[in-house]
């Protein structure tokens, strides 16, 4: 029986009537988070301006701009909210423990294979972290022989007498790379051992291939964040170059390499100096190689998770500690007076981090020592507020239905996110938040510096902290305070020092150099 056309035409304008609802009256007048201002009128209805914004690179400092100007939220696709605040925002949301999203999955799987960085819910996350979380404490890292043996070997052993030279010869050094080289190497002694650290520093040859491999998507990472089937797609067609992928898999094999050997050491049951001891390898193999797992290659059980969980580590620390060295060397040379405050505090250290040192009588500073040096973490922590080597969203889902931002009735499943660029520019909470200021930790009151340390999110808050940050800290503050010990800095050349638009971000033109002088006693 065939339908009248009156019965045609009442369907089909029924169908677009629902349809219409749905996808624009609904969303723009309806929902709950209608009442949200947006950078973008179209913000309500499609997520058209954050493909724009994100695409093009300017998602992060123009949502910053729109904060400003509309307020705590702001709503940036029909189902996506930022916020920027601590009380209605930041503290309920990452504090308050609200899952992950599949984004990390799409960006930081490695072997195709979730890690501590991706999991989606907490429960997961939580056993994994506990199985490696006492050697990343503060405590421990501080104590820790391994790490002070990765101090004497990367940074007295290979990054200071490179700098030594090049103050004697008066040649300026490109110190982004170098950054990452120090960061990645300091860190994978600490996590693998001596006997399998990496030594990109002064193996040019093993830094082109983990720097060129792991930078080599930069590019294309909209479409593997955004759109991971079109990501295929241009991959197929050649429209994403194939050694995107081959160089990264060089980085893969590079690091499981170095987990079949730490394994392998292990089981032979040698006895290990401290400096050849993998300490958090150690950990993570001892506990999960034990764990139920249909993953039995090389003859250990979860390797594969061992592993992705072992590269989430190493190649966070490289990019983000590298990052922050960079900008701080840049900042420094740039402000003498700085310099020689510092330089001032770090005397004070006994003994002090003096380069180089008579063979045979190495002696540092206690690491607790060097960690309390007010003034130095003053200016790694400004570096870090105003260059954020994560400054992009980090989504998380609602589980509940909640208030947020000032706005009830936020549904569940809505995606929110802060971003550590908006809140380190928070002018009420940092006065001119675009210069670099270190004594803003210093000279603020007790109540002001309370209020900055809750803004200030280079790592991250909560549960799904960056679990790295001590080590980090240790490194980064190390480096710092023996260079500037021994050395006064100036800016030789650079390339385009902005902050890139990105969720992970480092300067734009990836080039620094840097002319040392030697510091006459």
């Amino acid at each position: 029986m065939l339908l009248s056309p009156a019965v045609l035409v009442l369907g089909i304008s029924l169908s677009a009537i629902l349809f219409l609802y749905k996808l624009v009256i609904y969303p723009a007048f309806v929902s709950p988070l209608s009442k949200i201002p947006a950078p973008h009128w179209s913000c309500h209805i499609a997520p058209f301006w954050l493909w724009w914004a994100k695409y093009f690179h300017h998602e992060n400092h123009l949502v910053h701009e729109n904060h400003l100007a509309k307020g705590e939220a702001l709503r940036l696709s029909p189902g996506l909210l930022s916020l920027n605040g601590f009380e209605r925002a930041l503290k309920p949301v990452y504090l308050g423990g609200f899952p992950k999203t599949e984004f990390y999955f799409r960006g930081f799987a490695i072997y195709g294979t979730d890690n501590i960085f991706t999991f989606e819910d907490n429960a997961t996350h939580s056993s994994r972290k506990r199985i490696i979380s006492n050697t990343f404490s503060k405590s421990f890292v501080l104590s820790s022989p391994t790490a002070q043996g990765s101090l004497k070997d990367v940074l007295f052993g290979r990054l200071l007498p490179i700098l030594q030279n090049a103050a004697q010869t008066g040649k300026p050094v490109e110190v982004l790379e170098l950054s990452y080289s120090y960061s990645m190497d300091s860190f994978v002694q600490w996590q693998f051992g001596r006997r399998f650290g990496s030594n990109l520093v002064e193996n040019l040859d093993e830094r082109r291939l983990y720097l060129d491999g792991f930078f080599a998507a930069a590019p294309y990472t909209f479409w593997q964040y955004e759109f991971p089937l079109v990501n295929r797609l241009l991959k197929s067609i050649g429209m994403i170059p194939a050694k995107v992928d081959t160089s990264f898999q060089d980085i893969e094999d590079w690091n499981i390499r170095k987990c079949d050997g730490a394994y392998k050491l292990l089981k032979s049951g040698e006895k290990l100096s401290e400096e050849d001891t993998p300490v958090v390898f150690s950990q993570a193999a001892k506990m999960m190689s034990s764990m139920k797992s249909s993953d039995n290659e090389e003859g250990y059980l979860n390797r594969l998770a061992i592993a992705s969980d072992m590269f989430a580590h190493n190649s966070a620390a490289h990019e983000t500690s590298g990052n922050t060295l960079a900008y701080t060397y840049y900042e420094l040379s740039r402000h003498p007076e700085v310099q020689k405050k510092l330089r001032e505090e770090l005397l004070t250290l006994d003994p002090p981090l003096k380069f180089p040192q008579a063979p045979g009588e190495f002696c540092l500073p206690a690491a607790k020592d060097v960690d309390t040096l007010p003034y130095l973490e003053a200016v790694i922590m400004e570096t870090l507020r105003l260059y954020p080597s994560v400054p992009g969203g980090q989504p998380r889902v609602v589980p509940r239905q909640c208030s947020l931002g000032g706005y009830d009735n936020i549904p569940a499943g809505t995606i929110v996110q802060c971003y550590a660029y908006a809140l380190h520019r928070t002018p009420e909470i940092f006065p001119e938040p675009e210069r670099w200021n270190p004594d803003r930790w210093i000279n603020a009151s007790k109540e002001q510096l309370s209020e900055m340390r809750r803004y200030f999110w280079a790592f991250g808050s909560g549960g799904r902290m960056c679990i790295g940050s001590n080590f980090a800290w240790f490194s980064m503050k190390h480096n710092v305070g023996s260079v500037y010990s021994n050395f006064t800095t100036a800016i030789h050349d650079h390339g385009d020092m902005t902050l890139i638009d990105a969720y992970l971000a480092g300067p734009k033109g990836h080039r620094l150099e840097i002319k040392f002088e030697r510091i006459q006693e």
